[in-house]
């Protein structure tokens, strides 16, 4: 027969029971915490790898257009370099336009053309020259008259590469003295003189001139004799506002 534990102290038996109870609710708290932060923690690293595979699209993205900039840079440089002041213009050419408020010499007709001149293109010092005048070198005649002269009223600017083309025959010891004058024949500028493979770049205030006059002397260096009717080129000569 067993004795009844004495009044007012539970039964071992009892308390064995509720311990594992409160275990078994601990244990189940723990648990469900714990699939609590493995759920955050999916979704955190699920989080991360979309972050990261943006993250790589974009820098992809970032990549091809700096790419796509290089080889735009790269593409300029190689057309400037080739259309720069030292290029070529291809036989034929016209060179293109003028500038905005300009007008090439070589689509005037010259107001005098003793010098008989001609347009087109010519090459000097190795350089192209599409929109060129070309005219004998020779001085002003007996009444005054210069070799060229063109209308260039409401102008304000003449510029030009000025020398002789370099398909010119007989001419390696001639130096061709140029004076550009206004309709009065008064000198606008100090003559400029040019020899075979050595132009001149001329850049000449033509406000208030009517008529810009031209005219050419050529000296044989070696007799210091006169030589004149050599040709006489105004390479790309422009005039502007």
């Amino acid at each position: 027969m067993t004795t009844p534990p004495p009044r007012g102290e539970p039964a071992k038996g009892g308390n064995e029971i509720g311990g594992r109870k409160k275990k078994g609710r601990l244990t189940g708290w723990f648990t469900s915490v714990s699939g609590v932060f493995a759920s955050i923690a999916t979704v955190v690293a699920a989080a991360a790898s979309v972050l990261a595979a943006h993250q790589t699209a974009r820098v992809d993205q970032l990549t091809i257009v700096v790419r796509q900039q290089q080889q735009q840079i790269a593409k300029s440089q190689q057309t400037a370099s080739k259309t720069g002041p030292g290029a070529t213009v291809p036989s034929g050419a016209s060179g293109g336009a003028s500038s905005p408020g300009s007008t090439y010499l070589s689509a005037l007709q010259p107001t005098v053309d003793i010098g008989d001149s001609d347009t087109g293109s010519q090459i000097m010092s190795a350089r192209s020259y599409a929109d060129s005048v070309t005219f004998e070198c020779i001085p002003a005649d007996g009444a005054g008259q210069p070799a060229e002269a063109f209308d260039v009223a409401g102008h304000s600017l003449f510029t030009a590469v000025v020398g002789i083309p370099d398909d010119t025959n007989d001419v390696t010891s001639v130096n061709e003295t140029v004076v550009f004058a206004n309709q009065s024949g008064t000198a606008l500028m100090s003559p400029v003189t040019v020899s075979l493979g050595h132009p001149a770049t001329v850049r000449l205030n033509i406000s208030g001139v009517t008529q810009l006059a031209i005219t050419c002397t050529g000296i044989n260096t070696q007799s210091q004799q006169v030589d004149n009717g050599n040709p006489v080129t105004l390479g790309n000569a422009q005039i502007s506002s």
